[in-house]
């Protein structure tokens, strides 16, 4: 297998790959896709340090080490001249990291929120989203939380292969718009799943190059998985680079048409995780999907947190991995770019990944199908994609 193949060389486990910066011009945005640790963090720590007027952040995860030391002194020091600053946390995700963390931005005069923190129905309700605003003109979206491992190139530390989509235009006046609405949803007293739901759909785009897609618990598809779904149904080339797979059975129905229908799709999964019931989720769908000729990389060099879809001359990049939860629950945000230029470059992203992976093909997954792995496999699939989903889902829904 290539993992005992690169396991003694530098590209394997003892030097991260490197992949270069993509830059475009699409529709009158600036766009920058970061993928290094290093240069998500810079492309952060930046975008803080030249806020002149507003800052608006969102994460999931705001934890407690160096990188999130750098960033509330950014946040500090921004405030100290005169920027407003809010932030929200999810109230799930950074239940591990007290508010006392957080005192020091509150004594600066930062706006901070939890989003959902009350115990109950409503905890299971995550917002996933990671948003930075800066000045109502530039933003960064992707799935980079605050933590260290989320920046470190470092293939032996647990850190997190992912990238960050800086994007300077229009289009960031509208997110800030939608930012504004959350937060005031987050603070109300009496906070309703009706009243969110209808700020995810309302704040949407439904048309132009550069879209803002949400979702969350809708009891029909959301604007972003009906998007997704529209756009898989028609594509001809597809490829993904996902964290977590573990759609349901429509849904690997519909990727499995691609090849029948004469298109091409490639996907990229985990082979390293901190939750081995993911990869094992996903290894439960391969074989559908290898039925049908699409080829199958899993990701070796570190853990893989990157949330990417290409579909012809689409590119949706944000939070939302390709599960249940992300799909249908979570509160989630991808921005689709429509652009053949800047979709062909993301390609090529995709195919750099490549000699970096280990290839499932149909013999190689008949040779890991023992029954013990496929039973692994399918208890995982049943929890990550119907108990939590089933669960989440109908409770979630009697909150209206």
């Amino acid at each position: 297998m290539l993992l005992d193949a690169l396991a003694g060389q530098e590209t394997g486990m003892g030097q991260i790959p490197y992949f270069a910066p993509i830059d475009a011009n699409v529709d009158g945005h600036e766009l920058r896709l970061a993928i290094s640790g290093r240069e998500r963090l810079a492309l952060l720590l930046d975008l803080i340090g030249g806020a002149r007027s507003t800052l608006r952040l969102c994460f999931y995860i705001f934890g407690d080490d160096e990188v999130a030391a750098q960033v509330r002194a950014a946040l500090i020091s921004a405030r100290q001249r005169g920027v407003r600053v809010w932030l929200m946390v999810d109230g799930f995700g950074s239940a591990n990291w007290p508010d006392s963390i957080f005192q020091p931005l509150i004594d600066a005069g930062i706006h901070f929120a939890r989003f959902n923190p009350r115990w109950g129905r409503g905890y299971l309700l995550r917002n996933h989203q990671k948003i930075v605003v800066a000045d109502e003109s530039r933003a960064i979206i992707g799935g980079s939380n605050v933590l260290a491992h989320y920046y470190a190139d470092d293939p032996g530390g647990g850190s997190w292969h992912d990238l960050s989509l800086m994007i300077d235009g229009p289009a960031v006046t509208r997110l800030a718009r939608y930012y504004d609405g959350l937060r005031r949803w987050t603070m109300s007293e009496r906070p309703t799943l009706r009243m969110l739901l209808h700020l995810l759909s309302r704040r949407s785009d439904k048309s132009g190059a550069v879209r803002w897609l949400y979702n969350g618990p809708f009891s029909r598809l959301s604007p972003l998985t009906h998007s997704m779904r529209k756009d898989i149904a028609s594509a001809r080339r597809f490829d993904m680079i996902q964290a977590y797979f573990a759609p349901n059975w429509g849904m690997l129905r519909r990727l499995a048409d691609i090849e029948r229908h004469g298109g091409e799709m490639r996907l990229i999964s985990a082979a390293r995780s901190d939750n081995m019931a993911t990869i094992s989720a996903a290894r439960h769908c391969y074989r559908r999907l290898l039925r049908n000729r699409i080829r199958i990389y899993e990701y070796l060099p570190q853990m893989l947190h990157i949330k990417l879809i290409v579909a012809d001359d689409a590119v949706y990049i944000g939070s939302a991995n390709f599960d249940m939860r992300s799909l249908y629950i979570n509160g989630e945000i991808m921005i689709r770019v429509e652009d053949a230029v800047f979709a062909e470059k993301v390609r090529g992203l995709v195919s750099a990944h490549m000699p970096y992976c280990d290839e499932i093909t149909s013999a190689e997954h008949k040779a890991r199908s023992t029954w013990f792995a496929r039973l692994r496999w399918l208890l995982a699939y049943f929890i990550v994609s119907t108990v939590d989903f089933t669960v989440t889902r109908s409770i979630s829904l009697k909150r209206r």
